[in-house]
């Protein structure tokens, strides 16, 4: 029985270590490229820019194909 305990806890101390290095190191990485500056949550201001000037250079002289090319620049955009 005493040996059963022992492998039980020996067992837990196993996972709660794992459990807290995987935590550190993930923790770490995301510090690290916040510190860095890249950010994921902000984006790239290009992405940005690249949707907006093919929205515009998408548009053509026909208005009813401005406006199918202007619903589907604004789906593109939205996903």
């Amino acid at each position: 029985m005493q040996a059963r305990l022992e492998r039980v806890r020996q067992i837990r101390r196993t996972v709660t270590a794992v459990a807290v290095a995987v935590f550190i190191a993930l923790f770490a990485t995301i510090f690290i490229q916040m510190a860095v500056g890249k950010d994921p949550a902000l984006g790239t201001s290009a992405g940005i820019g690249q949707v907006s000037s093919t929205s515009t250079s998408s548009s053509s002289p026909d208005n009813a194909s401005s406006s199918d090319n202007s619903s589907s620049t604004m789906t593109t955009s939205q996903s």
